[in-house]
């Protein structure tokens, strides 16, 4: 930070700003125990993550103490060869399972030591959710798949008062997704990237904090990656929505803020992806 005090009567405001985004820490090496507890700190903080399976009689780790800060508004993605611990780490921080010792805190409230039930209600609040494989229910339309979540969160007295105002987000959802005019079709009417989209629809339905997206980009071509790819940098530069990928491309990695890479369940590095 001294060079940038000694030039700044010489350096533009403009560029002193550059500058000083360009030092900024990745996210795994932010330091976070002034704001550990803060609801002001990073939004999510992850202390000595550790989580194993079994299969049969043996115990297979596959979390070996993670590490891990993310800034409100960053875009990150963590990438891995197979077996790294990325999709677990993700299910982790999406709350659809618990370690096994350390903790996880979002937005200065710790989650993994809450209920099952506590932790499908925030997440079912909180966070968007991305899969690979979909996950759209093939029996209901691309709207109906769209409005799952409010169904899910919502009373059976609560939903059908608003049922006119989650329809009209979920329309404006698939058409800023470039869906409009799919709405009523079935997902096996669909392309891949099409399918994807409805996905990214349904995710942003409750006005998520958090987006997780666990290889958004792995079952699709280049061109429908390119597509997926755009979608959510701009709903992370226009939204300020933070954004955690799981990614096996590094190409597709470096158009995050920054990268985490995962060797044998743990945090081996990051980087700027700039």
């Amino acid at each position: 930070m001294s060079d940038i005090g000694t030039d700044a009567k010489r350096t533009p405001k403009r560029r002193l700003l550059v500058r000083a985004r360009n030092l900024r820490t990745p996210a795994s090496e932010t330091r976070c125990d002034e704001a550990r507890d803060s609801a002001t700190g990073p939004q999510i903080i992850v202390r000595d993550l550790h989580k194993s399976y079994r299969k049969a009689r043996i115990e297979i780790p596959v979390l070996r103490g993670v590490d891990l800060c993310v800034e409100a508004g960053e875009f990150v993605s963590i990438i891995g060869s197979s077996g790294s611990g990325k999709s677990t780490l993700l299910h982790l921080l999406g709350m659809l399972d618990a370690p096994d010792q350390g903790e996880i805190l979002f937005a200065g409230k710790r989650v993994d030591s809450l209920s099952t039930r506590q932790r499908d209600r925030m997440r079912n609040r909180e966070i968007g959710l991305i899969f690979q494989f979909y996950h759209l229910l093939p029996e209901l339309t691309v709207l109906e798949n769209v409005l799952m979540p409010r169904m899910i969160g919502s009373s059976i007295w609560s939903y059908p008062l608003r049922r006119r105002e989650y329809r009209e987000r979920a329309t404006h959802l698939l058409e800023k997704v470039g869906l409009g005019h799919r709405m009523n079709h079935k997902p096996r009417e669909l392309s891949g990237g099409e399918m994807q989209r409805t996905a990214i629809a349904r995710s942003l339905m409750v006005s998520p904090k958090l987006l997780l997206a666990d290889e958004p980009t792995g079952n699709l071509d280049a061109r429908n990656g390119t597509d997926i790819m755009r979608i959510l940098r701009e709903l992370n530069q226009t939204e300020k929505l933070t954004i955690l990928m799981v990614t096996h491309d590094t190409e597709i990695a470096a158009q995050a803020d920054s990268t985490i890479r995962l060797v044998e369940g743990r945090v081996h590095k990051s980087r700027n992806g700039s």
